[in-house]
């Protein structure tokens, strides 16, 4: 069924991966105090960034990768239309990192 489905789905010209390291991830855990995230391990929170990188490597997707330690879009408007802007450039394939103000 999977395969069947697969093969209809339209793939994106670009996919685009916040990026942050896993102490990042964390902190904005702990500031939104949702009593279900409180248990997530740093293992788990690793092992989806390893799994992502190498699904955007083996199957050499588009990706801009974008370096989110520090973003902040609600709060710093800059960031926001820094990758607004990105999305507007002419990619051609393989990884391309974007790292915000």
């Amino acid at each position: 069924m999977f395969e069947i489905i697969y093969q209809q789905l339209i793939q994106p010209d670009l996919l685009i991966y916040l990026h942050a390291p896993v102490s990042k991830l964390k902190e904005n855990i702990r500031k939104r105090n949702r009593s279900y995230e409180k248990n997530i391990q740093d293992d788990y929170l690793f092992n989806i960034q390893q799994t992502y990188t190498h699904y955007i490597k083996q199957h050499n997707i588009t990706t801009l990768i974008v370096d989110a330690e520090h973003a902040d879009f609600l709060g710093n408007e800059a960031h926001l239309k820094t990758v607004i802007e990105a999305l507007n450039m002419p990619y051609s394939g393989g990884q391309h990192y974007l790292a915000l103000p």
